[in-house]
């Protein structure tokens, strides 16, 4: 009786958690398979009937729209190159940084680590990082995107605890030959930590990509604004600036601003789900071996 009550508890406990999992799973799918389907929706059957799980009136309409809008070509250009580029960069110095904290003796390594994380909890605020933004004169200018968020300090310690899961022999030995740092960094250090730089460049990708205040604040050309600010802008739109923007463009019959704000959005979050698959694997035994100091 003892065996046979511990397995009806272990069996009840397992169906209670994997009942709450699925609530989980569905609350946080659900929004995503909404704006999905609305967005293949027309607008005269979704204003008839509630969608929930499927689309009302199946049309492509909504698409063919979007694409249709000038600035989302231009703005998915500009997007693209700062993700990539924001990652390149801040792979890099976020590398360099934690290799030099970790594997090179040099004085002040823990003044220099508690310098890089103070700004973690203290932030010197927006005025002052919007005044030194125009004294750099990155306004209306591209590398705004990439310069002032090459250095994330969280990043720098996840990378720095996975360096120090690297036997300290082999750079050590490569120094002997005769080798520069920099040649240990990228001939040696980068191979074995390419899981931990793969976790970095998705955070950094996923971040940048989905990123659109600084564009607000330091772009006024609207070419050189991305996605997001596409997207933010046809949001805060009402519905009589949105019908003038779309006249002429498709049947209105097919088209509403909700539907063409669902199809946005899709537009905007379809890439990074795409992409993730590719670096999940990183991801994981970037985190797992990078949370474990040996």
């Amino acid at each position: 009786m003892g065996r046979l009550g511990l397995r009806k508890k272990a069996l009840v406990s397992q169906v209670v958690s994997g009942f709450i999992m699925l609530l989980l799973s569905i609350a946080t799918i659900y929004p995503f398979w909404y704006c999905l389907v609305y967005s293949f929706s027309s607008a005269s059957e979704a204003a008839k009937t509630i969608v929930v799980l499927w689309p009302a009136g199946f049309t492509l309409d909504n698409y063919l729209t979007v694409f249709r809008i000038p600035e989302i070509y231009t703005s998915v250009l500009v997007s693209i190159y700062r993700t990539l580029g924001g990652m390149v960069y801040s792979v890099l110095i976020t590398g360099l940084a934690a290799y030099a904290l970790s594997h090179y003796e040099m004085p002040g390594n823990r003044a220099i680590s508690l310098f890089l994380i103070i700004p973690m909890y203290i932030s010197g605020g927006l005025l002052p990082y919007y005044v030194l933004i125009n004294k750099l004169g990155l306004f209306n200018n591209l590398l705004v995107y990439i310069l002032p968020h090459g250095f994330w300090a969280f990043n720098m310690l996840l990378m720095r605890t996975y360096f120090d899961t690297i036997p300290a022999a082999l750079p050590e030995s490569a120094r002997l030959d005769g080798a520069s740092e920099l040649t240990i960094f990228f001939k040696i250090i980068f191979p074995l930590a390419i899981p931990s730089f793969a976790v970095i460049a998705m955070f950094n990708g996923v971040w940048q990509w989905n990123s659109w205040f600084d564009g607000l604040l330091f772009m006024t050309k609207p070419s050189l604004r991305t996605l997001q600010n596409v997207l933010q802008a046809f949001l805060t739109r009402n519905e009589a600036d949105m019908v003038s923007l779309m006249q002429g463009r498709i049947k209105p019959v097919t088209i509403s601003a909700e539907t063409i704000r669902m199809t946005i959005l899709i537009v905007t979050v379809m890439p990074i789900i795409f992409i993730y698959p590719f670096f999940q694997k990183y991801f994981i035994r970037g985190v797992m071996i990078g949370a474990v100091k040996a």
